[in-house]
């Protein structure tokens, strides 16, 4: 990784919310760029990552969500933009609180939009990090905590 300096290098702590509806996952889609991750967010110093996805949900879709338990963990080293990255992602099952039901997701954010995709397509999606599918197959499958430490 390119860049070594210490005043730009920290820890990034992700949450990401894993939620299915009727065998698929929702994703959050960068509309620029075209690829696909787990919706969530930064968590910020003083919440925990529960607290962070629900108010990441929020802020993202106007959607008002329940975060339970930790599905999986996992530590991403990678390169963006000539800068280096670190994060750690806590993955959360998430249901939906919305009357509306899952099916209606919309972005309030012109950069992201929301998708669901069938698991049987997971392989179709570019969905970063890379490792993510096997959290998504893990958490769908209702398997144990995972921990991964992954360098890109």
């Amino acid at each position: 990784m390119s860049d070594k300096s210490s005043k730009n290098r920290h820890i990034e702590v992700i949450a990401r919310g894993v939620m299915f509806h009727v065998e698929r996952v929702l994703l959050c889609k960068n509309v620029k760029h075209g690829y696909f991750y787990l919706p969530g967010g930064h968590v910020e110093l003083g919440e925990t990552a529960a607290q962070a996805l629900v108010r990441e949900m929020q802020e993202e879709a106007a959607l008002a969500v329940v975060a339970n338990e930790v599905v999986a963990i996992d530590e991403h080293l990678f390169e963006q933009n000539g800068r280096a990255r670190h994060e750690i992602n806590v993955y959360l099952a998430m249901k939906t609180l919305d009357s509306a039901g899952p099916s209606s997701i919309q972005s309030v954010e012109e950069h992201i939009a929301f998708e669901w995709c069938e698991l049987s397509q997971l392989d179709t999606r570019d969905i970063r990090p890379s490792h993510a599918k096997a959290v998504i197959r893990t958490a769908a499958a209702g398997k144990p905590l995972a921990w991964s430490s992954v360098r890109e």
